[in-house]
C-alpha cells in the first residue's frame, strides 16, 4: 500500500492556534507531517526536525480504527468512495497537522464548528457538524449535508482567490487565509460549499479532520486491492472485530457480519456465491468464523482462476515458483517488452520472496496488477510544429452542462486543464462592469478577469506544453481595450506572439509554458494586410449562422429561462437582454490582435491568399466540414491545407444538450482542433481523452500533454491536392493487414448495484467490446464464447452473481486495414445497464497481460475495479 501525506498548499498554519482539547503543549508547525497508510492500518507522524514518539503513533493508529468500526454498524454508510475525483489527490498528498490525532479532531467537528456559510447572494452562520461516524458534513439543523465520498477537490489559500473573488468581491469582514471551498457532486453535478471559519482555530480543525478522513476513506478502499490476503484480511478483522492478538482465535464473525462487511466495500456478490464461500471456510461448521477462518474466506473469495491458469502455463512442475529466465521470457514472449535483462532483472527483485531467488504466485499476481498498460511517451516528439500535431481542445469551456441556461463557472477550465486540455475556449461580452464570460444571451456570466486568473493558475498543472485559448470576441471597443490590458496584465510574460511573418509555426518544444491567445482578424484589418476582399468578422461559434437555429432549440430555450431564476431580475439579467441585441459584426481591435499569436479568419476557399499564412486559423463547426468531406474535391483541399495550417472543428449549435461528435473523421482529415464539450463524457469525449491518454490516475504515469503527434500519412506537405491519394496508396502498399486478438479474461471488483435488493444482486452481467476506427474491417469481428452483434462489435457470455472477480474468458479478433485511428470500448453491462467502462486507443495499448482501470459512466476512474486482458496484434 503506498501512503499518501497530507500536505494541503497554503496552510499557513500559525504558532498561537489553541482548542480547549488539545491547548497544553501542542503547537503546529509548517514543517510537521502526518502519513496515513490504511493499507497497513497504521498512521505515523513525521516531522523534519524529530520523530514522534511511538506511544503517540500508536495511539493515532487506534483512533483511526475507532472510526471505521463504528462505521461499520451503520447500515447506510459505505466506508469509503467507490472512484477516484479528478485533483483531490493533489490534496491530500499534502501537510496535515498533529497538534492532536485525528480522533480528538472528528470528535470536535461531531459537538459543531461555526463557520459562515458564503454565496453569490448571502452571507450567513451556520454550525458545522460531521455526523453518521464520519460519513456527512451536516449544517442548516440537518436540512442541508455533504457526503464525504462527494468531495472532489478542497481549495484554500491562493487556489481558493478566484472563488473569493466571485462569491465575495467586496471581501467585507473575511480573512481570506480562513476561507475554504469544497467542490463536490451531487446528482452528476459539481456544487461548491464555501466557508470562512471564525478563527485559525476552528479553520485548522475543520480542514484537518475533512483531509485525514477523505485520505484514509480513500485508502481504506484502496486496500482491497491488496493480493495479500493476510494483510487484507488483517486489516479489515482489526477494523471489525478486534486488534487484540487472544480473540484471533475467537470463533466472532457470523455470515451477517460478512455480508454487511462485502456491502460497505461495495462488493458485487450474491448471497448464494457469499454463503458458500463462507461454508467453505468455516472449517468447525458452527456458522461462525474466527481470524484464520476469515483469511481463509479472503483467500476463497480473492482466487483468481485465470491467474492460476497463467501460473501453471509460464512456470515448470510442480509450480511452485517462477525462475528469473522464466519472467525474463515471459517479459519478451508473452508481453512483448523490448527490455534489457538488466531492466528485466530490476523488476524480478521487486517481486521475488523476501530471501529467495524466486518468485511466488502472490508477488507474480502482485506483478500483473501494477504493470502499466499504455505505451510510454517519448518527449522528443515534440519538436516539430504545432499543425503537426492533434491539440487537446475543449468548446465552451465555461460551461458544465448545457449550452443553453447554464451558469457558467471557472470549474469548467479546471477541470480540462487538470486533465491535460491544451486548447481552451472563452466567449467575451459586455458586461455592467468590464468584460465578462458568457454563453451570450444564453446564460450568466464570470468576469474576464475572474476566468483569466484561473487560467493562469492551471494552465500548466498537468502539461508543460503551450495553452491555445481561443477567443471570441463580442463586445465593444473599450470592453475590448480592457480584455486586452487584462490579459497583458495577467498572463504577462507568458504570452506568446511573434512579431515577425514566419513561414512555419515553432514546436510544442519551443513553446513550453507559454499561452497563444488566438483571435479573428476582421474586415477593418484584413484589408491592410495580403487577405484581398473583406470578409465578416468575428461571432461567437455558437451564433455563426442565424438561420441554423430550429424551432426546436427556440422553444427548449424559452421554457429553460422561464423556469430558471424567475425571480432573479435584477441587473444582471438585463445585460443578457442587452446581448440578445448584439450586433453581429464587431471590429476586433489592434490591442487583442497584436497579441495574439494566432489568427482566426473567416473561411471562404483554401486557395485564397489569407488561408495560406502560418499563423491563421479556420474555425468551422461539424456540418461544415461533413459537408467538404462528401465533396471530393474540397475533401482533397481540406486535407492538404491540414498539413501545413490550424484548423479548428466545434460543435454545431443544434448540440444545445451539449453531446459530442464522433472526432475520429475530423482527426482523419488531419484536424488539429477537434473541441469537443468535456462536460459530457458521451462516445465522443471518450474517444477523445483515449487519443490524448487522459486517463485519471495512471498508473503508469503516463505523460498528459494534450499533444500527439498526427500519423505518418497526414504529415507530407503536397503542392497539388490530387497527389494525396497517390500518396495514400503508396504508404498503402507498404503496410499489411493487422488482426488484433483481444481476450476478455475477468473483471476484478465490479462495484456493487445501487439497488440491493436479493434479485438485483443476483443479475448477469457481461462486457460488451466495440471497435471504433476510420476504415470498414478487412475481416469483420469474431468471438469465442461470446455473441457477435456487429461487423466491429461482440459481447462476452453473462457470469451471474459474481461480481468479486467474475471470469469472461472470451476472445475477439479482427482485421482491420491499419491501427493507427483504432480505438476500443470496452463496458460491463448488468441488467442491460451499464455499470463500468473504459475507451483505449490500440496503438497506445501494451501488448499481453494486462489490468485495465474501469469507470463509472460520469467518467470518474473506480477505486478498486478492473479489467483483465490480454492482446495481441499480428
Amino acid at each position: 500500500m503506498s501512503e499518501s501525506v497530507i500536505d494541503v498548499q497554503g496552510f499557513n498554519f500559525k504558532k498561537g492556534r489553541e482548542h480547549s482539547s488539545c491547548r497544553d503543549q501542542r503547537k503546529i508547525t509548517q514543517k510537521d507531517d502526518v502519513i496515513i497508510s490504511a493499507g497497513s492500518s497504521q498512521c505515523s507522524l513525521n516531522s523534519e526536525h524529530k520523530s514522534v514518539s511511538s506511544g503517540s503513533s500508536s495511539t493515532l493508529r487506534k483512533s483511526i480504527r475507532s472510526i471505521f468500526k463504528r462505521a461499520v454498524d451503520l447500515p447506510r454508510v459505505n466506508m469509503g468512495p467507490l472512484t477516484y475525483s479528478y485533483s483531490i489527490n493533489d490534496l491530500v498528498n499534502k501537510r496535515l497537522r498533529k497538534e492532536c490525532d485525528l480522533i480528538t479532531l472528528c470528535h470536535i467537528l461531531q459537538r459543531g464548528i461555526e463557520m459562515i456559510r458564503i454565496t453569490r447572494r448571502k452571507r450567513k452562520f451556520y454550525e458545522f457538524k460531521l455526523i453518521n461516524n464520519n460519513g456527512q458534513i451536516i449544517w442548516k439543523d440537518g436540512s442541508k449535508f455533504l457526503e464525504l465520498d462527494s468531495i472532489k477537490d478542497i481549495r484554500i489559500g491562493d487556489m481558493a482567490s478566484t472563488y473569493q473573488e466571485e462569491v465575495d468581491p467586496k471581501r467585507l469582514r473575511h480573512d481570506s487565509k480562513l476561507w475554504i471551498t469544497i467542490i463536490y457532486k451531487i446528482s452528476n453535478k459539481l456544487k461548491a460549499l464555501h466557508v470562512v471559519a471564525l478563527n485559525e482555530s476552528d479553520f485548522n480543525t475543520f480542514l484537518s479532520c475533512i483531509c485525514g478522513l477523505v485520505t484514509i476513506r480513500r485508502e481504506l478502499m484502496e486496500s482491497i486491492l491488496l493480493p495479500d490476503n493476510s494483510q487484507f484480511a488483517r486489516i479489515h478483522w482489526q477494523i471489525t472485530v478486534s486488534e487484540k492478538e487472544e480473540d484471533e482465535e475467537r470463533d466472532t464473525l457470523s455470515f451477517g457480519d460478512v455480508k454487511k462487511l462485502c456491502d460497505k466495500f461495495h462488493i458485487y456478490v450474491s448471497t448464494g456465491q457469499l454463503l458458500q464461500t463462507f461454508q467453505m471456510a468455516d472449517i468447525n461448521h458452527n456458522g461462525l468464523l474466527n481470524y484464520f477462518e476469515f483469511e481463509k474466506f479472503i483467500k476463497i473469495l480473492k482466487n483468481r482462476k485465470e491467474v492460476n491458469m497463467l501460473w501453471l502455463k509460464v512456470t515448470k512442475h510442480p509450480h511452485s515458483h517462477l525462475s528469473f529466465e522464466e519472467f525474463y521470457r515471459f517479459l519478451i514472449n508473452e508481453q512483448q517488452e523490448q527490455v534489457s535483462r538488466e531492466t528485466a532483472w530490476s523488476s524480478f527483485t521487486k517481486y521475488k520472496e523476501p530471501t529467495q531467488l524466486i518468485m511466488g504466485q502472490d508477488g507474480f499476481t502482485k506483478f500483473l496488477k501494477e504493470q502499466p498498460y499504455l505505451v510510454d511517451v517519448e518527449e522528443e516528439l515534440y519538436s516539430r510544429p504545432l499543425n503537426h500535431y492533434f491539440i487537446a481542445s475543449s468548446h465552451n469551456t465555461y460551461l458544465l452542462g448545457k449550452q443553453i441556461a447554464e451558469t457558467p463557472s471557472v470549474e469548467g477550465y479546471i477541470q480540462v486543464l487538470q486533465q491535460g486540455c491544451r486548447c481552451v475556449e472563452i466567449d467575451i461580452w459586455d458586461g455592467e462592469n468590464g468584460p465578462v464570460v458568457c454563453h451570450g444571451f444564453l446564460t450568466s456570466a464570470i468576469p474576464l478577469k475572474t476566468v483569466i486568473r484561473v487560467i493562469k493558475k492551471y494552465a500548466f498543472i498537468t502539461s508543460p506544453y503551450p495553452l491555445i485559448i481561443s477567443l471570441e470576441i463580442n463586445c465593444n471597443r473599450d470592453n475590448q481595450k480592457l480584455a486586452g490590458l487584462i490579459m497583458k496584465e495577467i498572463l504577462a510574460e507568458q504570452l506568446y506572439f511573434s512579431a515577425t511573418v514566419t513561414d512555419k509555426l515553432p514546436s510544442p518544444k519551443e513553446l513550453k509554458h507559454r499561452i497563444i491567445l488566438k483571435s479573428k482578424k476582421t474586415s477593418q484589418l484584413a484589408g491592410s494586410g495580403n487577405f484581398g476582399e473583406l470578409f465578416p468578422s468575428s461571432f461567437s461559434s455558437s451564433y455563426e449562422s442565424s438561420n441554423e437555429q430550429d424551432n426546436k432549440m427556440k422553444d427548449d430555450y424559452t421554457n429553460n429561462s422561464s423556469s430558471n431564476n424567475s425571480n432573479n431580475t435584477n441587473s444582471s439579467s438585463m445585460q443578457r437582454i442587452k446581448r440578445i441585441g448584439l450586433k453581429k459584426h464587431v471590429d476586433i481591435i489592434n490591442d487583442i490582435l497584436s497579441i495574439s499569436g494566432i489568427h482566426g479568419i473567416k473561411f471562404r476557399n483554401f486557395s485564397l491568399p489569407e488561408s495560406k499564412t502560418a499563423a491563421h486559423c479556420f474555425s468551422l463547426n461539424e456540418h461544415k466540414v461533413e459537408y467538404m468531406l462528401r465533396d471530393k474535391n474540397l475533401k482533397l483541399s481540406l486535407d492538404k491545407h491540414n498539413r501545413r495550417y490550424l484548423i479548428r472543428v466545434y460543435p454545431h449549435v443544434l448540440r444545445y444538450k451539449s453531446t459530442n461528435f464522433n472526432p475520429i473523421p475530423f482527426w482523419k482529415m488531419g484536424v488539429q482542433m477537434v473541441a469537443t464539450n468535456w462536460q459530457t463524457n458521451d462516445i465522443g469525449q471518450q474517444l477523445n481523452l483515449a487519443m490524448f491518454q487522459i486517463l485519471d490516475r495512471q498508473p503508469d504515469g503516463s505523460f498528459k500533454s494534450g499533444y500527439i503527434l498526427k500519423p505518418k500519412k497526414l504529415l507530407p506537405v503536397v503542392t497539388k491536392a490530387k497527389m494525396i491519394p497517390l500518396l495514400y496508396k503508396h504508404l498503402a502498399n507498404d503496410n499489411d493487414p493487422v488482426t488484433i486478438k483481444i481476450k476478455i479474461l475477468s473483471t476484478q471488483l465490479l462495484p456493487r448495484l445501487q439497488d440491493t435488493t436479493a434479485r438485483r444482486n443476483d443479475t448477469s452481467s457481461y462486457v460488451k467490446i466495440e471497435f471504433y476506427t476510420d476504415e470498414e474491417p478487412i475481416v469483420p469481428i469474431s468471438v469465442d464464447e461470446g455473441t457477435k452483434i456487429s461487423a466491429t462489435e461482440a459481447s462476452t457470455k453473462s457470469c451471474r452473481g459474481n461480481g468479486f472477480n467474475p471470469i469472461w474468458d472470451a476472445q475477439v479478433s479482427i482485421t482491420l486495414k491499419d491501427t493507427e485511428l483504432t480505438f476500443i470500448k470496452l463496458m460491463v453491462i448488468s441488467e442491460e445497464a451499464p455499470i463500468a467502462s473504459v475507451c483505449l486507443k490500440l496503438s497506445y495499448l501494451r501488448m499481453g497481460y494486462r489490468h485495465i482501470p474501469l469507470f463509472n459512466m460520469e467518467g470518474e476512474q473506480y477505486i478498486f475495479c478492473t479489467l483483465f486482458i490480454h492482446t495481441q496484434i499480428l
